[in-house]
């Protein structure tokens, strides 16, 4: 385990008085995990990005990394620490006035590494970010990728254990945004760094997370793999976030009992369904659907018409092979 949060909270001093920013926040994350902190504005989850290297202080509460309590360090093991920890804020923190080769260099000279082995370090780094054409490019002739990609090269340069990115997509196209998270994907398998990324975009979520944190009001409504937590999403448990299958009545004539199907990994691309359906003689009409690809696999869900004498049997044999399923009132 790579790190572990215990009873965290966070409180900021406002007009009103003291605000709760965190509320005993606990989870723990395992080395060369991808962990996404979701939630709607102002739920906490930039604040509790900052907590994890103690950029920002807490009220209590205790934060292991790498084996150690690292809330009561003091000023000189804090700064070892942080040499573990890899962070990319969401505006790049880029210095304007330094090429990518001088802002990827920075840490390194901190650290007193010679030239040759700044220098060694640095063209390794920018190639393998695909940043090696663009070395003495000032951050405001980069594109808003590169840009993310030398902040990242920046982060990477001091063999972090853990990176923490904020928004790492908020300013970029669609395209991209894929090649982005390609690349973090890429560096996560082939250095085994663990990531933990605030997001808003579900896209992230789904492409490079192996669990999610989602929280409301500051506080941890739900902790677990990605593809729990959309099943969350499509029984409407998470409120405001994500766009779960809906049943308009009013738009579907349907006689039979109308069910909710929820399907995950092999099995979504399976024909359970016709195969009972035959079997029983029972009429199936997919009234709304889709498939999605998750990180470890298929994520479908459907809202399904069914007709026939045996369509409480169906239900019962279909239950024992999906995900999840439930009657839709």
């Amino acid at each position: 385990m790579i790190l572990a949060v215990k009873n965290l909270n966070l409180s900021f001093e406002d007009r009103t008085g003291r605000r709760k920013i965190l509320d005993d926040v606990s989870f723990s994350v395992e080395e060369g995990q991808i962990v996404g902190i979701v939630g709607l504005s102002g739920a906490g989850k930039t604040s509790l990005l900052r907590t994890l290297n103690l950029l920002q202080p807490v009220d209590s509460g205790e934060i292991f990394f790498d084996g150690k309590n690292i809330v009561n360090l003091k000023d000189d093991e804090i700064r070892k620490m942080r040499k573990k920890i890899g962070v990319v804020f969401q505006s790049f923190n880029l210095f304007r006035n330094r090429t990518v080769s001088q802002n990827i260099a920075f840490p390194l000279k901190i650290q007193g590494l010679t030239g040759r082995e700044v220098k060694e370090k640095v063209e390794k780094i920018s190639g393998e970010l695909g940043l090696d054409h663009r070395i003495q490019a000032y951050p405001s002739q980069l594109s808003g990728g590169e840009q993310q990609r030398a902040a990242i090269a920046r982060a990477l340069v001091m063999d972090p254990k853990m990176i923490l990115l904020d928004e790492p997509t908020s300013a970029l196209d669609p395209k991209t945004t894929g090649r982005l998270l390609d690349l973090v994907v890429e560096l996560n398998q082939k250095h085994r760094i663990t990531f933990v990324v605030v997001t808003h975009d579900m896209d992230v979520i789904k492409r490079t997370c192996d669990k999610v944190a989602y929280l409301e009001n500051g506080r941890l409504k739900f902790f677990g793999p990605a593809h729990e937590f959309f099943v969350k999403v499509e029984k409407n448990e998470v409120r405001d976030f994500g766009t779960p299958l809906e049943l308009d009545r009013k738009a579907v004539e349907h006689k039979g009992k109308i069910i909710r199907v929820l399907f995950w990994g092999k099995k979504t691309h399976e024909a359970v369904m016709w195969k009972v359906a035959r079997e029983l003689d029972v009429s199936v009409n997919i009234l709304y659907g889709k498939i999605e690809e998750l990180k470890h696999g298929p994520f479908g869900a459907m809202i399904i018409g069914i007709e026939g004498e045996q369509q409480d049997l169906f239900i019962q044999r279909l239950r024992e092979s999906v995900y999840s399923l439930e009657e839709v009132e």
